[in-house]
This record gives structure tokens, C-alpha cells and sequence, in this order.
């Protein structure tokens, strides 16, 4: 009989251990075109300036944490100027502290033919924007 008092408790006790515990995921924050834009106009100025941003694409990563900026750049130390299409991606990272932040990693140019690979694979840049949303 006295067990028939505890149940209640117990699975009211249960319930909020339940909810307290467990918390859906956060959503990944946005990358944005500017954060992108920024970021690629400010990592490299001795030899990378952007002429145009052409936009974001997800390249099918379900959980949507790549995504590839299309640009066309000049070397402005180049005495001919000549533009060149580059993809810069993307990565979603989780750091230690559990906050996810966007990373530029690769910004590369096939300019040369399919087989020629141009450009950067390794790099790590926090991608930056200014303005309001900079502080999120």
C-alpha cells in the first residue's frame, strides 16, 4: 500500500528528470552571403580580392553544415588583373566549448583544366561578419 503513494511521486520524478536532462539540438547557425563575403575580402589582401560574389550553395549535406561560395577574384598585385572563378568552402565546426562556428577550409580554382587543381585545401579562417549580427 505504501509503495501505491511512492508511484506517483516517482514517475512525476521521473518527468522532470526527463525534460531537464534531454534538450533538442540547437539549430546550426546561418551562414550568411556577407559573413562569407567578409570573410573572403579580408583573410588574404596581398593576393586575393574579390570582384564579384556570385552566392551560397549547399553543396547536399543534409544536415546542412557546408556550403560553398562561388567568387571571382583578381591578384591585385597582378599587372593584367585576370579574374579567376573560385569555389571557397565552408565548414559548420563544433569547438571544444560546444559552440559551433563557420570555417572557411578550402578555397580552390579549376582554371587550369579539371585535372589542375589551383588555390588553397588547407586553411582554418573563423568566418567573420560586421555590423549587428556580428556579436551572435
Amino acid at each position: 500500500m505504501k509503495s501505491a503513494g511512492m508511484r506517483p511521486k516517482l514517475v512525476l520524478w521521473l518527468i522532470l528528470v526527463v525534460l531537464t536532462g534531454c534538450s533538442l539540438p540547437s539549430p546550426p547557425p546561418p551562414l550568411t552571403a556577407a559573413a562569407a563575403q567578409q570573410t573572403l575580402d579580408s583573410w588574404n589582401t596581398t593576393y586575393f580580392k574579390v570582384v564579384e560574389f556570385y552566392g551560397l550553395h549547399n553543396p547536399g549535406d543534409s544536415a546542412g553544415h557546408t556550403q560553398v561560395a562561388y567568387v571571382s577574384m583578381v591578384n591585385p598585385n597582378d599587372a593584367h588583373q585576370k579574374q579567376t572563378i573560385f569555389a571557397a568552402r565552408f565548414q559548420l565546426l563544433t569547438q571544444p566549448d560546444g559552440r559551433q562556428q563557420w570555417f572557411l577550409t578550402s578555397l580552390t580554382s579549376h582554371s587550369s583544366g579539371l585535372s589542375r587543381r589551383q588555390g588553397w585545401d588547407n586553411l582554418m579562417v573563423p568566418a567573420k561578419e560586421t555590423g549587428a549580427d556580428a556579436s551572435r
